[in-house]
């Protein structure tokens, strides 16, 4: 549009009389006038930015979750901001956010520098037919490898083997201080490794901690060139093109590391004629590649999974999405519910005195008692409503124009949830800056509301939601059943306001894991 302006511009200063030149300057200035303000008039109120920035200046002064709260007070459940070049709307009500990601049209990603590095692979970031199709083949794979929330599944068997390493480390620290997000860290890291791919690291594997430090890196290095993914011309100033470079270093190194294992995978079949079912993730990948290669009809394009893509690139990158979504936010969370638990020692006594009442001390406590300790979920649910541990939400953009009653939302706007704002709302919880877990238990069972929207909502709804699930409450009620958990002498419990990154997590902290008298 800009180039279009200029250019007529141009052809008027080619004419030869100055009051024709200067009528038609007032014209078109007129028109560009009228059609910003109508252009404006039709977008959801909301404040004034600078100039080429809009209202990222200030986000810089607070997290801009709480920003946005205080705007959604002043500007109602959806408003409009600009975030430099890119116009977005958010959403702070649950009436707007199941309308729109309801639609068929809210499903697009950002068209933005960092997420173009992914390549539009994987299924964070994936669009269109590409997305559909990974995402109903992971859904389909996930049940087959017993993610759901039955008892004795494959699944949890492996989240079992984790848990029972964890306590033996744990009763090994004899009481002295550590870093839960390491000790904690690698066990829920090797939940996800073994689904995707029957592997797991060791407390004295190099090859995690490197990789782990990769990971965490990645994360942060993200965080230090966040704002050009709305104003691209900050990625050209000095030393923000060497940190981008790092980004896509790290992503390659990341990548290869998971190559590797694809590639020992396909040699290891193919050095076996022996027929077998599969035990992980990549095993169903490579089942339907070889189902692919072998089917001597015309390619099914209804049935291809990885349309226009490679598809071992797509296996890496589904990889790195499971792993770095999938770890962050169940590791953030358990964190969380630690902090929690020591900031509200009623709630512990409560949750161990129902754990007395269904296993033993020391017993492992399985999903077949889930059903019979609503409140261990209630307090991790509760943990995740009163920290958002993804304040915002992911952002989504819509594909077509969007209506919402007199305003218009152009096609290509960031769409925004405030999930914060829903996670704070009175209307909606009582007393919502109190912690109590009760409030998600009705006659005496769990009852997730439709309002609890955590875990995402519509059709791009968190593909791990029940893995999560899954892992948090058997972790952490087993924690609970054989330990208590304090600060180090001399140490304050961990504040609320923690770190906001690609998660709402808490500072580092160490703990001390005290076991329980039998």
């Amino acid at each position: 549009m800009f180039y279009y302006y200029f250019l007529v511009f141009l052809a008027i200063n080619f004419l030869s009389s100055a009051f024709l030149r200067t009528f038609m300057y007032s014209t078109l200035v007129f028109w560009i006038i009228f059609k910003n303000i109508k252009y404006y008039k039709s977008l959801p109120p909301g404040p004034w930015g600078i100039p080429l920035l809009g209202i990222l200046p200030f986000l810089n002064r607070r997290p801009p979750h709480m920003v946005y709260l205080n705007m959604a007070e002043k500007y109602g459940d959806v408003f409009s901001v600009q975030m430099g070049s890119n116009l977005t709307v958010c959403l702070g009500s649950t009436k707007l956010m199941k309308e729109f990601f309801s639609r068929n049209d809210s499903t697009g990603r950002p068209n933005t520098p960092l997420n173009n590095l992914l390549g539009g692979l994987g299924v964070i970031t994936s669009e269109g037919v590409l997305w559909k199709r990974q995402r109903v083949f992971l859904h389909e794979k996930f049940r087959a490898l017993g993610v759901k929330l039955w008892p004795n599944t494959r699944f949890e068997r492996d989240i079992n083997v984790e848990i029972d390493e964890l306590m033996v480390e744990l009763n090994q620290s004899e009481g002295k201080s550590v870093n839960p997000a390491h000790v904690l860290g690698r066990h829920i890291h090797n939940v996800i490794c073994q689904l995707m791919m029957s592997f797991r690291f060791t407390a004295e594997d190099s090859a995690f901690k490197l990789f782990n430090e990769k990971v965490s890196r990645g994360m942060r290095l993200f965080g230090l060139v966040l704002i050009g993914e709305h104003v691209k011309a900050y990625l050209k100033l000095p030393g923000k093109m060497a940190v981008i470079n790092e980004i896509k270093k790290n992503l390659a190194d990341v990548s290869d590391f998971h190559k590797e294992r694809i590639v020992a995978r396909i040699q290891q079949r193919e050095q076996s004629s022996e027929p077998r079912q599969p035990v992980d993730l990549l095993d169903f990948y490579l089942d339907h590649l070889e189902a692919e290669k072998q089917s001597k009809a015309t390619k099914n394009e209804k049935r291809d999974i990885f349309p226009d893509v490679d598809p071992v690139q797509q296996i890496v990158q589904i990889m790195n999405d499971l792993f770095s979504a999938g770890m962050e936010t169940s590791l953030t969370s358990l964190l969380w519910t630690c902090i929690m638990m020591m900031k509200h020692p009623k709630v512990a006594e409560k949750v161990r005195a129902d754990l007395k009442e269904v296993v033993l001390p020391g017993e492992r406590v399985t999903m077949g008692h889930r059903l019979q300790l609503p409140y261990i979920e209630a307090v991790l649910i509760e943990t995740m409503r009163m920290v958002s541990i993804v304040p915002l939400g992911t952002t989504h953009v819509n594909t077509a124009e969007w209506k919402i009653g007199k305003y218009t939302i152009p096609a290509g706007t960031h769409i925004v949830p405030l999930i914060h704002r829903m996670n704070m709302d009175p209307d909606i919880y009582m007393e919502p800056e109190l912690f109590k877990p009760e409030r998600f238990i009705r006659d005496g069972k769990f009852t997730i509301t439709d309002t609890f929207m955590q875990f995402g909502v519509g059709q791009r709804m968190c593909i791990g939601n029940l893995l999560a699930r899954m892992e948090l409450f058997l972790f952490f009620a087993n924690i609970m059943n054989n330990y208590e958990f304090c600060m180090p002498e001399g140490e304050d419990i961990p504040g609320m306001d923690g770190i906001l990154g690609s998660t709402h997590a808490p500072l580092p902290f160490k703990l001390v894991f005290k076991k329980l008298e039998a």
